[in-house]
């Protein structure tokens, strides 16, 4: 007879992908600050599921890099080095110039559409100040054109740069630095949608650049308590 532990009795109230959008959305408004530890027995309390769900979402983001498993201490929240922010942007920049390309070859009126629609709602959040929101839906935009563009490889390898680039600006953005992604975002579309392929590729290379300028390369370290965190949800 085959033995039920008593935390996989618990009725999953959400799934693990959930949880990875609670977590990821604590740490893009900034409750839960890179460094943090993370806990199974914790997280399984906070949210009312076994430790199986939770080990499936922290399976899930330590896959996207958002956090780190530590053999013998546990899993952080991940603190990516100055050196290792550059070189997410980098890759980005080769990256997307080589998606825009693609972009003006296979995108469809509806395509097109589709992007407004996303760089819309994702103006409206910003301007309302839902900046989880927004920044979310700005990593939606440069996810789509991956789709678009019909190149699966670049697309699979963009799906783990996004979250880390968040993970970034969330360490080293500069409070101050002005916020308009959605307007570079809108003129993008512009260019790509009239085929001018050299002025996209310049756009969404100086676009990413631009990230990198809103940048504090001072290095830092956070601490913060897990419950504390997630009791107001």
């Amino acid at each position: 007879m085959k033995v039920k532990l008593k935390s996989d009795e618990k009725i999953k109230k959400i799934s693990d992908k959930e949880i990875y959008q609670e977590i990821f959305d604590a740490i893009l408004s900034f409750r839960l600050r890179p460094g943090t530890r993370l806990t199974e027995e914790n997280l399984s309390k906070i949210f009312n599921v076994g430790r199986t769900t939770i080990r499936s979402a922290l399976l899930r983001l330590s896959q996207d890099h958002i956090i780190e498993i530590q053999p013998n201490k546990g899993a952080f929240i991940a603190s990516p080095t100055v050196k290792q922010g550059k070189d997410i942007l980098e890759a980005r920049k080769l990256i997307e110039v080589e998606i825009v390309k693609d972009v003006i070859k296979h995108a469809t009126h509806s395509d097109f559409d589709l992007l407004k629609k996303i760089v819309k709602s994702e103006e409206n959040n910003i301007e309302r100040e839902h900046m989880v929101e927004g920044i979310q839906l700005g990593g939606d935009f440069h996810l789509m054109l991956a789709k678009i563009s019909k190149n699966t490889t670049l697309e699979r390898i963009l799906t783990t740069l996004i979250p880390q680039t968040s993970l970034v600006i969330v360490l080293y953005e500069n409070p101050d630095a002005p916020k308009c992604s959605h307007f570079e975002h809108f003129e993008l579309i512009d260019v790509m949608e009239k085929g001018q392929v050299e002025k996209a590729t310049a756009l969404m290379y100086q676009h990413i650049h631009s990230i990198e300028t809103r940048l504090n390369l001072d290095e830092k370290e956070f601490t913060s308590d897990l419950v504390d965190i997630f009791k107001k949800r």
